[in-house]
């Protein structure tokens, strides 16, 4: 929840102190709220297909390639063999990947809300 509260002021501060730069145009705090909102669902939802494993065999096959390289070239060879179990079974874990997802997913709603009212 902490980290929850952290972003959700720093996508406030932000978009005021961009409200207040271009002298509080109409829609200037929805805007910039919506963007950084995006940037935290986009950040966030790349930490989710992460951490899921899902660039884990891309991983993988480029290892197996510099290995090959290097075994060729006769430089840097350690001899271990890459496994590919290794790379499946793989677990990455970010701390803020639900608080992004989350977060930006909230604060993107709102300001299309907002945007909505707004107009009508």
């Amino acid at each position: 929840m902490k980290h929850f509260s952290l972003l959700i002021a720093f996508d406030v501060i932000i978009s005021s102190i961009y409200s207040i730069i271009s002298d509080f145009s109409r829609f200037s705090f929805l805007n910039c709220a919506f963007i950084i909102g995006m940037i935290y669902f986009l950040f966030g939802a790349i930490c989710f297909v992460w951490e899921k494993g899902f660039f884990n065999i891309t991983l993988f096959a480029f290892n197996k390639l510099g290995e090959q390289l290097q075994k060729k070239r006769g430089i840097l060879y350690s001899g271990s063999e890459i496994t590919i179990e290794d790379y499946i079974h793989k677990k990455n874990s970010f701390y803020l990947t639900y608080n992004l997802l989350l977060c930006g997913l909230l604060i993107s709603v709102i300001s299309i809300s907002i945007s909505f009212i707004a107009i009508s």
